[in-house]
């Protein structure tokens, strides 16, 4: 064979090589694409059913990418909305359980205003929606965030930013859910969560939200916050010593101004509140300017709004934000490590918000001072004012002395 024939004969063993090496590359593929795919769908199985939802809605890291879709599949008569504030408070079977309503939870990990805004026009087709729990401090922040954040996909979203429907979304959906690959490694936190469920594991274990702080690494700041806000008899507050809180940024002011006016079209009452912070990361302001800011901001909007909307502040010195001041507490029941609310906090926003009756074995003294719905308040400017006094020892000519004892009252 001469080196021609040699050069020719090379050649067709490389191309019949080369046709091999694609088959077998274009099998692996198949392979991997139909186990992602299996992975993926059997994952969306187990999100479906109803004794997987506090898992499903309350793992963090995944909601961006699963919650337009599930939502839809379930069309909850009640959502909530916002970022991992409103994520951590609200278990959805539990908080359904108390209103005996359908409940979705629709918050995510650090979740900024404008998807929040994105994630409520989307849900706004469910003819079931009755009412919106829309948390507020994820439109109050100082700083302007990150539009997005990973994991945030505009198209599997039953409209577009101009609220125009979103044509191409159950294609959207349909790959969001089967071929992903980083949703298929979401899942397996899934899984994993189901298992430790399933093995008698404790919630806390498997649910960061229902992980418990230790209060008493905290003991000398505790200390500290008795100090201020159950002063020594005389005591006088120093008006100039507080960290005021800076106005809402515009931008998120917009996000939320749209949201309302989508719920209002279509008839979805609003439950908008100021989550409950312990009295360790409490801000002193004792004007209460971003609160009052906020009551006439959603004051205006009540006026032109076709359904109702609530405003609830619970986030002033009362027996869930002092939990550990007076009486020394090992196990906090009310908040996480991070100062997140835990979902027994959830339950007792929405008691209050929807007036019904509180879990068992609620003291007394939260019962009866825990929110007020400001927008139908005569004097909620004055409630608020007073509220946010006590942070700096002002319990007005009442004082404290009552309050302080029904609180270690309750809490024994």
């Amino acid at each position: 064979m001469d080196e021609h024939s040699k050069q020719i004969h090379q050649d067709n063993q490389g191309h019949v090589t080369g046709r091999r090496f694609l088959r077998i590359f274009a099998w692996c593929v198949s392979v991997t694409v139909l186990i992602v795919a299996s992975v993926n769908l059997v994952a969306y199985r187990y999100m479906l059913r109803e004794n997987n939802q506090a898992i499903v809605q309350l793992v963090a890291g995944w909601g961006r990418m699963y919650k337009p879709i599930l939502y839809d599949e379930l069309m909850p008569n009640v959502t909530v909305y916002g970022s991992s504030y409103a994520r951590d408070a609200f278990d959805p079977i539990e908080t359904g359980r108390l209103l005996e309503l359908n409940v979705f939870n629709h918050g995510v990990s650090g979740g900024s205003a404008y998807e929040t805004r994105r994630f409520a026009a989307s849900s706004l087709g469910n003819p079931n929606l009755e009412a919106a729990i829309v948390n507020l401090n994820t439109f109050s922040h100082s700083e302007r965030e990150a539009r997005v954040r990973y994991g945030f996909d505009e198209s599997i979203l039953n409209v577009d930013s101009d609220n125009r429907p979103n044509h191409w979304v159950g294609l959207r959906r349909a790959y969001s859910l089967t071929l992903t690959g980083w949703a298929a490694g979401a899942n397996m936190k899934l899984f994993k969560a189901i298992l430790a469920r399933d093995d008698g594991a404790a919630r806390s274990d498997y649910l960061r939200s229902y992980q418990s702080d230790n209060l008493t690494r905290h003991r000398p700041a505790l200390e500290l916050a008795k100090e201020r806000i159950f002063p020594e008899s005389g005591y006088k507050p120093d008006p100039s010593i507080r960290d005021l809180p800076p106005p809402v940024h515009m931008a998120e002011l917009v996000e939320l101004d749209l949201m309302i006016d989508g719920f209002c079209e279509q008839g979805v009452d609003v439950y908008a509140y100021y989550t409950p912070q312990h009295a360790l990361w409490q801000a002193c302001d004792l004007q209460a300017s971003l609160k009052i800011s906020t009551l006439e901001f959603l004051r205006r909007k009540q006026a032109t709004c076709d359904a109702k909307i609530s405003y609830f502040d619970f986030s002033y010195p009362n027996a869930v934000t002092l939990e550990g001041v007076m009486v020394p507490v090992t196990s906090s029941k009310y908040f996480r490590p991070d100062g997140h609310p835990r979902p027994t906090v959830g339950l007792l926003m929405a008691a209050s918000m929807f007036s019904r009756k509180f879990p068992q074995a609620t003291p007394t003294v939260l019962e009866q001072d825990f929110g007020v719905d400001l927008i139908s308040h005569q004097d909620a400017e004055g409630w608020l004012l007073e509220r946010a006094a006590r942070c700096e020892g002002d319990w007005g000519d009442s004082g404290y002395t009552a309050y302080a004892a029904a609180l270690i009252k309750g809490i024994e």
